[in-house]
């Protein structure tokens, strides 16, 4: 009798279960370093059989497979290097990265996470909430669900989310906004203390963000057509301060360019032109920049957000503005377009939101002023007793009859 073929080590097995299905089994790597065997399943042989070449192809590559046994901390060390590390911006990996260091991995890094109920998680999540606030314990949720998203994604055995269970109630500060004339004052002031004014301008005509103002470069600009196209932001990341491709592909919409802003932005031109030629004819260090940033430094080189910042700060304090930053001028440009009855998704194209909601939030914030004049009206009915008097007794004629 010929002795049957030993599979090699490492191949490993297809096996037809007593319920029809046939399971797959191979040992693979684990993100701490140690080996633990894997069970995939499929209808038939053949689909099983995929499923088993594929975890070997990762396990000769090194790439750790987790296995429903996996601790939430393992598995936080893989989402993170081989799922969001590779296909977000380095803005956005901080962020999660900082949500798993100092809120999760403290308090759920040893739970398995298939194990995890909702109950348990609830209650981790509110005393989360009574020690570092509400706004940390609702990030660190979005977090972890996203995390649990991306596991459900293999084939681990979990099949569910239990962080889209759990809520948290804390208040949306969305910050706060300028009025017209505030607005003004602020672009005044602008205009006689920083040569960065036409910054501004962007920021409060067109609800620029601060880091998309910075990205900018003169290849985006069409001051002829006066149209301006938002492709770019620049942010800083491991490799430096970078120029990143926008999230979405609504915020690379193009816009018009406002009348008041061609004017300074050629002069800003003109600016640049004439620092590099008063730099190199005197023999100063000048950054000679291969994207043609519109808005640069006294080196050349791309200006900072966090330089935008400062300024602006410098501005608000000179002309006793009180607190401000970039964020709010954009949002104060939503206000002003919500005054002047701008439909909502006018609005939502100009500030270039992804969702219509992020857009009613500043309408729903934004006093209209016809709301203003009829809670005015009706607190002007309340006041007069006698005229409530006399409703009354108008009232009780009609009842009688």
């Amino acid at each position: 009798m010929p002795q049957r073929k030993r599979n090699p080590n490492g191949s490993g097995t297809v096996t037809k279960r007593s319920d029809g299905r046939y399971q797959a089994a191979v040992y693979v790597p684990q993100p701490d370093g140690t080996v633990k065997r894997k069970y995939a399943y499929g209808k038939t042989y053949d689909e099983c059989d995929a499923k088993r070449r594929e975890m070997i192809e990762r396990a000769q590559g090194g790439i750790p497979t987790p296995t429903r046994d996996m601790t939430l901390g393992q598995w936080f060390d893989y989402w993170l290097e081989v799922v969001v590390k590779p296909n977000l911006k380095p803005l956005s990996y901080r962020t999660y990265e900082q949500g798993v260091r100092y809120y999760l991995r403290p308090r759920l890094g040893s739970k398995v996470m298939a194990k995890l109920g909702v109950k348990e998680l609830r209650g981790v999540i509110q005393r989360l909430a009574e020690e570092k606030g509400a706004k940390t314990a609702r990030q660190a949720l979005r977090v972890l669900s996203a995390a649990l998203t991306a596991a459900m994604v293999e084939d681990i055995g979990l099949t569910r989310n239990v962080a889209k269970l759990v809520h948290v109630r804390a208040t949306t500060d969305s910050g706060k906004s300028w009025d017209a004339v505030t607005v003004l004052r602020f672009l005044a002031a602008a205009r006689r203390l920083t040569v960065y004014y036409p910054a501004f301008l962007l920021l409060c005509l067109l609800g620029l963000r601060r880091a998309e103002v910075c990205g900018l470069r003169w290849e985006n600009i069409d001051l002829d057509n006066r149209v301006i196209w938002v492709e770019q932001q620049r942010q800083r990341s491991s490799a430096g301060t970078i120029d990143l491709e926008l999230k979405t592909d609504t915020s690379k919409a193009p816009l018009p360019l406002p009348a008041q802003c061609i004017a300074p932005l050629r002069w800003t031109r003109m600016r640049t032109a004439m620092l590099r030629e008063r730099a190199l004819s005197m023999g100063r260090p000048w950054f000679e920049d291969p994207d043609g940033h519109v808005f640069i430094s006294r080196t050349g080189h791309p200006l900072l957000a966090s330089n935008l910042y400062l300024t602006m700060q410098r501005v608000i304090k000179d002309e006793g503005l009180g607190k401000m930053n970039p964020k709010g001028l954009r949002k104060s440009c939503g206000t002003l377009l919500v005054h002047l009855k701008v439909h909502p998704r006018i609005v939502k194209a100009i500030l270039r939101h992804s969702r219509i909601a992020t857009t009613m939030d500043i309408y729903a914030e934004a006093l209209d002023p016809d709301v203003i004049a009829a809670v005015g009206q009706l607190d002007h009915l309340l006041r007069q007793p006698a005229r409530i008097r006399e409703l009354g007794a108008d009232r009780s004629d009609f009842d009688t009859r």
